[in-house]
C-alpha cells in the first residue's frame, strides 16, 4: 500500500508539475524536427522553404508589437497571486502582502490588459501588413506558385492578429501559474498539429494548405486559453472579466517596466531576426534557406531547453512576494543548470549528425558550415546566460534589459557592420558574441548576484560551471580535429 501511495504521489506530482508539462509541451513541438521537417526538406524546392522559415521569422515581429507587456502582466498577476497589496518595486522595499491571492488587483491588471491590447494589436496588424508583406515581397517572387504564397501571408496576418489579441488570456494563465495545465493543452493540439502538416505535405505537397493548416491550431489555441480561463478557479474569471474604466495609475506603474522590457526585445531578438530578413533580400534561396533552417533548430532547442527555468518564472515572483529569497536562490541554480545542460547537448548533437541526418532524408537543402554553427551556438549560449540572469533580476519589478540589449545590440550592429565585408554571413554571430561579451552577460549577472546576495563563483559554481565547461571542451576538440586533419 505505501508503495502504491508513493507512486500515485508522484504521478501526482509530475502531472501538475509546471516544468514535466512544459517539458512536454516543447517536445511535442519540437517533434516536428523529426517529423514534420524531414517532409518539408524533401518535397520543398529551396525557395518554399526559405519562405516557409520567412513566414515564422516574420511572425515574430509579435514580440516588438507587444512592447514588453507580455512578461510585465504574467508578473503583475503573479504579484496579485502572491497576496501583494499594491504594484511597486521589490527591489528597495518590501511590499506589504494579505497572505492569500489578492483578487482585486489581479482584476484591475487584468481589465488595464484589455484595454491595452486592444491598441495594440491593431499596431501589431499594421506592421505585419507593411513591414512584413515588404519583407516578403523578393521570397515570394522566387517561388513558382506565388498567388498561394500571398494567399498564405494573407491566412498568416488574420490569424496572428487573433492570437495576438488573445495573449491576454494566456498571460493571466501563467500570472496565475496555470502553467501545468496549459502546457498539457499545447501538447495535445501540437500533436494534431503535427498531424495535420504530415498529411498535407504527403497528399497536397502546398505551402498554401501547409500555412491554413497550422494556422487552424494557432486559433484552436487561442479558444483553449478562454475556456481554460472560465473554467479554473470556479469560474473565478468571469466575475474578473468586467470592463473597468482605463487604469491610469496602474498603467503609469504597468508602462515603466514593459517599454524597458519592449527595448529590450528589440535590441535581441527584434536585430536577430532583422538580419535574417535582410539577408532574405541579398542571399540566394539556398544559402537563405540553410541559414533560416540553422537558425530554426538551435530556436527549437532554445525553446525546448529553456523549459526549466521559464516555466518557473511566476513561482520566482510568487517568492520574492513572500519573501522567501533562499528558496528562491536554490531553484533557480537549479532551473538554470538543467536549462544549460540541455541546451549544450542538442546543440552539439545537432551540430556532430547534422549532414548524417540531412543525407538521410534526401534534403534538398545542406547544413551550414560546421564553424557557422559553433559560432551560433556560442552565441546563443552566451545570451541564453545574460536572459536568464536578467528574467531572475526582472522579478524586482526593476527592468535593466533595455540597457543591457540596448548597449549589446549596438555593439552588434557595431561589429556586424565592419565584418560583414570579410567575414560574409559569420560577421552575424560574431557580432552577437562581441555584444553579449562586451556588455549584456556580465551587467545582467552583476545585477542578478547582487539581487540575491551572492558571488559569481557561489552561484555559477551550481548554476552553469559544467555546461560551460563542455562547451569550451567541444571547441577545442573541434579546433584539434581540424588543426590535426
Amino acid at each position: 500500500m505505501e508503495l502504491t501511495a508513493r507512486i500515485k504521489l508522484i504521478t501526482i506530482q509530475a502531472w501538475n508539475s509546471p516544468t514535466l508539462n512544459t517539458w512536454l509541451s516543447y517536445s511535442t513541438k519540437a517533434l516536428s524536427l523529426f517529423l514534420v521537417l524531414p517532409l518539408l526538406l524533401n518535397r520543398f524546392a529551396p525557395s518554399q522553404i526559405a519562405l516557409w522559415y520567412l513566414f515564422s521569422t516574420v511572425i515574430s515581429l509579435e514580440g516588438l508589437a507587444d512592447m514588453g507587456f507580455k512578461i510585465t502582466f504574467i508578473r503583475m498577476i503573479a504579484y496579485g497571486v502572491g497576496g501583494a497589496k499594491d504594484i511597486d518595486s521589490y527591489l528597495t522595499q518590501k511590499i506589504e502582502t494579505h497572505g492569500v491571492c489578492n483578487w482585486d488587483i489581479i482584476a484591475r491588471v487584468f481589465s488595464l490588459m484589455r484595454h491595452i491590447y486592444l491598441r495594440v494589436t491593431l499596431l501589431f496588424l499594421v506592421l505585419l501588413m507593411t513591414l512584413g508583406s515588404w519583407a516578403l515581397a523578393k521570397p515570394i517572387l522566387q517561388v513558382d506558385d506565388q498567388l498561394d504564397a500571398w494567399l498564405g501571408w494573407g491566412v498568416i496576418i488574420l490569424v496572428s492578429a487573433v492570437k495576438f489579441y488573445g495573449n491576454i488570456y494566456s498571460n493571466y494563465l501563467e500570472g496565475l501559474n496555470k502553467i501545468a495545465i496549459v502546457r498539457r493543452w499545447e501538447s495535445i493540439t501540437s500533436i494534431c498539429s503535427i498531424i495535420t502538416s504530415i498529411v498535407v505535405l504527403y497528399y497536397l505537397k502546398s505551402l498554401l494548405w501547409l500555412v491554413v493548416a497550422n494556422q487552424a491550431w494557432v486559433l484552436v489555441n487561442t479558444f483553449r486559453d478562454i475556456m481554460l480561463c472560465r473554467k479554473l478557479d470556479n469560474g473565478k474569471f468571469i466575475e474578473l472579466n468586467t470592463r473597468l474604466p482605463f487604469d491610469s495609475v496602474l498603467f503609469k506603474k504597468i508602462w515603466s517596466p514593459a517599454w524597458r522590457s519592449g527595448v529590450s526585445g528589440f535590441m535581441s531578438n527584434g536585430l536577430s531576426n532583422a538580419t535574417s530578413i535582410i539577408y532574405a533580400q541579398i542571399g540566394s534561396s539556398s544559402h537563405v534557406a540553410a541559414y533560416l533552417f540553422a537558425l530554426r533548430i538551435v530556436n527549437t532547442i532554445v525553446l525546448v531547453s529553456a523549459a526549466p527555468f521559464y516555466s518557473k518564472v511566476p513561482l520566482f515572483a510568487q517568492l520574492i512576494a513572500q519573501h522567501k529569497s533562499g528558496e528562491l536562490k536554490a531553484k533557480a541554480q537549479r532551473s538554470m543548470f538543467l536549462a544549460n545542460m540541455i541546451f549544450m547537448s542538442a546543440t552539439i548533437g545537432f551540430g556532430l549528425c547534422s549532414n548524417f541526418l540531412l543525407h538521410a532524408i534526401h534534403s534538398k537543402i545542406a547544413f551550414i558550415d560546421p564553424w557557422l554553427w559553433i559560432a551560433i551556438t556560442v552565441a546563443f549560449a552566451i545570451h541564453r546566460y545574460g536572459a536568464m540572469h536578467i528574467q531572475l533580476y526582472s522579478i524586482s519589478n526593476h527592468i535593466i534589459s533595455h540597457i543591457a540589449d540596448g548597449v549589446s545590440g549596438v555593439i552588434f550592429i557595431i561589429t556586424t557592420f565592419l565584418l560583414i565585408h570579410k567575414l560574409d554571413l559569420y560577421a552575424i554571430p560574431v557580432g552577437m558574441i562581441t555584444g553579449y561579451l562586451g556588455f549584456y552577460a556580465w551587467y545582467a549577472g552583476m545585477h542578478s548576484y547582487r539581487f540575491m546576495k551572492t558571488s559569481f563563483l557561489k552561484f555559477e559554481a551550481k548554476a552553469n560551471g559544467l555546461p560551460f565547461c563542455i562547451l569550451l571542451a567541444y571547441v577545442l576538440l573541434t579546433v584539434f580535429i581540424k588543426n590535426y586533419k
